[in-house]
């Protein structure tokens, strides 16, 4: 059975907008890598009723709950108390609690204040979680009351909200306790992904109907982000090379349904598998773009700046040259045949072996102003030393924050999809 958890993120300063939750993030990752699938995100502010309601649904609904945030001295700090109220417990002093509370002050020569004497409190029944750096103890609390189906108790582990001591309590006391008092970690949540592009989100569950259904294993779910299509597959298994063969026959499906339309694995991005393929085939490319922005160039220039990840100096185009975008060589927003002609000349001017030539951009002003762009055509061309130059035009709309992103990464596409017929 795979186990659900809940994280309660508390504090007035998250659910205002004023702190951004990395825990919940980190914590999600934690517990999938022991094979617990979290369920539930929960933010909550400094209110004792909101924090009691959130206790009793998080123990109902969730096998384990990991709460972070609450555990100062402070008056609005309530997460020792609510726990308490939650389960109708007592709150009673720990005095090894309170001897480390106290000795820490001393290393510090600081007078301790009487209020922190309320971080040594803790619901009876509860033990303590070491916090070897700071002056606030977790929780660690079994529930005490089955759960309306019957199942065992939820299992409430409460953290400090300062990420440095709430990662290293969870690593040094909360994991252990998971794996050696409840027996997980036998198996973990791994993930593979695989990045598509030129079809659209609906398009591809239209293509891929059996492999989206929440209930199958492997899961495959479905994201956007800036036009790039990500499925992501995961399951629960006991090792690397066992979830490597358990995904294979989906692979297989993905691949076999949408073809040349998968650009790569992992967390590449088009700009990469484009930058990778040129290094590879050692390929000098120039690229046009006129209008608003230098967006094909941006996204392969990175990669060949000294220090890149995973390039080496010699993969730096030598002559990677590219036209600044206020330069218009000709009027190479009128026709295809303008456009090839401009790409030709800058191909040849720089002695390449391509250059991919964008049609004009919109101003970012007539995209900025319109809340949706109507899809319109755009124009690429492609010259190629000894070749005849290829040219395509794309019909595309987009929000005006995702537009150029999915101007580039078409014009990426028809280069990546040029150097492949010619494998």
């Amino acid at each position: 059975m795979v186990l659900r958890a809940e994280i309660l993120s508390i504090g007035d300063e998250l659910t205002s907008g004023q702190r951004l939750d990395t825990n919940s993030q980190w914590l999600s990752e934690q517990l999938g890598n022991l094979g617990i699938k979290t369920v539930f995100h929960t933010t909550v502010g400094d209110s004792m009723s909101d924090n009691v309601d959130a206790f009793r649904t998080a123990a109902r609904r969730a096998d384990i709950v990991v709460a972070t945030g609450g555990l100062g001295p402070t008056a609005d700090d309530l997460t020792r108390e609510a726990m308490a109220e939650a389960f109708r417990l007592q709150l009673e002093i720990r005095p090894e609690a309170l001897e480390h509370i106290e000795s820490l002050f001393a290393r510090r020569k600081r007078p301790m204040p009487e209020r922190n004497r309320s971080q040594a409190m803790f619901p009876v029944g509860a033990r303590i979680i070491d916090n070897p750096h700071g002056t606030a103890p977790g929780v660690d609390l079994v529930a005490p009351e089955l759960k309306s189906d019957g199942t065992s108790p939820c299992r409430m582990f409460a953290l400090p909200g300062v990420p440095a001591e709430m990662m290293q309590m969870f690593k040094a006391t909360v994991e252990p306790r998971l794996m050696n008092e409840m027996g997980i970690g036998a198996q973990r949540w791994f993930f593979h992904s695989l990045k598509v592009f030129g079809i659209g989100e609906s398009d591809v569950e239209k293509k891929l109907p059996d492999l989206i259904h929440r209930d199958r294993d492997p899961i495959v779910g479905i994201t956007v982000s800036k036009a790039t299509i990500t499925l992501r597959i995961a399951a629960l298994c006991s090792s690397e090379s066992e979830f490597r063969e358990k995904i294979q026959s989906t692979l297989r499906e993905i691949h076999s349904q949408l073809g040349l339309l998968v650009f790569g694995e992992g967390e590449i991005d088009i700009d990469e598998a484009v930058h990778r393929m040129l290094i590879e085939r050692g390929v000098s490319l120039g690229v046009l773009e006129v209008g608003a922005g230098a967006w094909i160039q941006h996204g392969l220039a990175k990669l060949s700046e000294p220090g890149a990840i995973g390039l080496q100096a010699s993969h730096w185009f030598p002559s990677m040259v590219a036209m600044s975008p206020d330069v218009k060589c000709g009027d190479t927003d009128s026709a295809t045949n303008a456009l090839s002609m401009a790409a030709e000349q800058f191909r040849k001017e720089h002695d390449l072996d391509l250059c991919l030539a964008a049609g004009t951009y919109p101003t970012w002003d007539a995209v900025s102003t319109s809340a949706t762009l109507p899809s319109s055509d755009f124009s690429f061309a492609l010259a190629r030393r000894g070749k005849e130059t290829k040219c395509t035009t794309v019909s595309l709309g987009a929000h005006p924050d995702v537009l150029y992103h999915r101007l580039a990464k078409a014009g990426l596409n028809f280069l990546r999809l040029e150097l492949l017929q010619h494998d």
